[in-house]
């Protein structure tokens, strides 16, 4: 016999979804694993969602493809997989989408024979590992999508200890390796220094590369390096080294110009009587030094006390944001971001002291921003003004000032119990990106996600079905509850469905009906599971999320 349905009062109902509009504290990506999650890396596949991958404390890589609200496609996340390699990452696991049916994996790895790449088809099917032995343990790479689903990368490559030179590869959309090479180089490179890499907007890889400067400074620098789709090097075949300066710039970031170059941004302690500032170069379509620029980098922020971390976005229109951790008033750190011309020149209204986008009590740290479509962009971090780690998001517009409905200091996305930290972020859709982070609220830190729409921070747990609604409510102890909608006359059934896709509970009811909140009664057990509601040809689906 069906259950009684429990119908709570309409001004109940709009209070309940006001405050979901405003923190969703998002949703777990995957079952309560039987290991911690970390490290997660969110990329966008291309057609409005999104690939989380992510390492487990065992060392094994996982994923689980997702729509643009942050909810997994066909509610099954993917098991992690035992990779033939070690696993090494200690920052967000590279990863690449090159088609619309897989993923590349690019980690460190600590076996010299064994793959570097492990590919994943994104309907959630495993495909193996790529039968690639570069030969080389990699480090500290760096990849992007290529042409007709190629995946380009840089690494280090050593056979001995402390000196590293650098090997490009290509790997075809069939896994196979369709060019490798070890660049000659002069310079020095160290497995602890991270390159990054971005397109060259034509299915290429431009590079920055740390190296030791033994021969002029003494110190780190900063190289450049470009390699074109067809595994050609318009750069030439070495590093060219592009910042030269005293003491090491580290923790250098890039972005794609939109015409071939590259935009980057580092840590750089070279003035005498401060701490680290925050730099920045561009180099155009040939890797020359574009005018306007000081010869080996110009300050972006030189203000007193530390800046530190930064993160680099593109704004659309041949400049970037720029983000940084700020130590100049709180030795916690607060958040200062900037908006930088292509030209090198601070856009209106900013100054070398940038603009305050957080700077409430305790520490903001492990920002990660994207653009959002329209010349801003959004930016995420872990936040510890309660007392512990949160994840707290913020919105600023192409104008540079915080956009509309959003507060200062930025709006809670997840104040769950525990830690929240490592948060990663990528734009899938217009205004939309999801974002994904470890949480520690259960007694095994797992992977959650939620999406960001402007103005309403909230991951969207319902699909919109022409005359057929279905969104989850607010996670509750013990109770799988949601809010339906029928536009149309006629039988309809709701159903809970665990994640094996047994059925724990069916209702019937009979459209039309208007927006109302019900209680599939009693879960199982605390968990992920899914609620399904059918009327005549038409089916939509919700992720639940039950506490104990």
């Amino acid at each position: 016999m069906p259950r009684v349905l429990l119908l709570l009062p309409s001004c109940l109902l709009l209070a309940m979804a006001s405050a979901s509009a405003v923190r969703a504290d998002g949703v777990p990506v995957t079952p309560l694993p039987a290991e911690a999650q970390a490290r997660p890396h969110v990329g966008s596949d291309g057609r409005g969602g999104a690939m989380i991958s992510y390492k487990t404390a065992s060392l094994r890589l996982g994923t689980v493809h997702v729509d643009r609200s942050g909810i997994p496609d066909g509610g099954f996340a993917l098991e992690p997989l035992i990779p033939p390699f070690l696993i090494e990452a200690n920052e967000p696991l590279r990863a690449v989408v090159p088609s619309d049916s897989q993923i590349v994996f690019v980690a460190d790895r600590a076996s010299n024979s064994a793959p570097a790449l492990t590919r994943l088809r994104s309907s959630g099917t495993p495909s193996g590992s790529f039968p690639v032995a570069l030969p080389m343990p990699m480090r500290r790479p760096a990849s992007v999508r290529g042409l007709a689903g190629r995946t380009l990368l840089i690494a280090k490559d050593s056979d001995g200890v402390s000196f590293w030179t650098l090997r490009a590869a290509i790997v075809g959309p069939d896994g196979g390796l369709e060019f490798s090479v070890e660049l000659p180089s002069l310079l020095q490179f160290f497995m602890a220094d991270a390159i990054d890499a971005c397109s060259d907007g034509a299915g290429g890889l431009l590079a920055a590369v740390p190296y030791y400067d033994l021969a002029s400074t003494g110190s780190k620098d900063i190289a450049v390096f470009r390699l074109a789709a067809d595994g050609s090097r318009p750069w030439g075949d070495l590093a060219r080294p592009l910042v030269i300066a005293t003491r090491d710039q580290t923790d250098v970031r890039v972005a794609e110009d939109g015409q071939g170059g590259m935009l980057l941004v580092w840590t750089d302690p070279r003035s005498a009587t401060r701490s680290t500032d925050i730099f920045a170069h561009h180099v155009d379509v040939n890797g020359d030094r574009m005018a306007g620029w000081q010869f080996y980098g110009s300050p972006i922020c030189d203000a007193f006390g530390a800046q530190s971390q930064p993160r680099i976005t593109r704004d659309g229109l041949g400049g970037v944001w720029i983000a940084w951790l700020d130590q100049r008033n709180e030795l916690a750190g607060d958040l200062r971001y900037t908006h930088l011309l292509g030209n090198g020149e601070l856009a209106p209204g900013f100054t070398s002291t940038g603009a305050v986008l957080c700077e409430a009590p305790g520490a903001q740290a492990e920002a990660a921003i994207v653009g959002d479509g329209a010349g801003g962009f959004y930016a995420v971090w872990r936040d510890d003004r309660s007392g512990s780690g949160d994840i707290y998001v913020h919105h600023v517009s192409a104008t540079g000032s915080i956009a509309a409905g959003w507060q200062a200091n930025g709006r809670a996305l997840c104040v769950a119990p525990g830690v929240q930290d490592q948060p990663a972020i990528a734009a899938v859709n217009g205004a939309r990106a999801v974002i994904a982070w470890r949480d520690a609220r259960s007694s095994t830190a797992r992977i959650y996600a939620a999406g960001i729409n402007d103005p309403s921070t909230t991951d969207v747990t319902h699909r919109e079905v022409p005359g057929v609604r279905l969104e989850a409510m607010p996670a509750s102890p013990g109770l799988a509850r949601v809010r339906v909608a029928l536009a149309e006359p006629g039988d309809a059934v709701l159903e809970l469905l665990d994640v094996a896709g047994r059925s724990w509970s069916r209702e019937f009811l009979r459209g039309p009906l208007p927006a109302q909140e019900l209680t599939l009664g009693d879960a199982p057990a605390a968990g992920l599971y899914f609620a399904r509601l059918r009327q005549g040809g038409r089916q939509v689906a919700a992720r639940i999320t039950v506490l104990r």
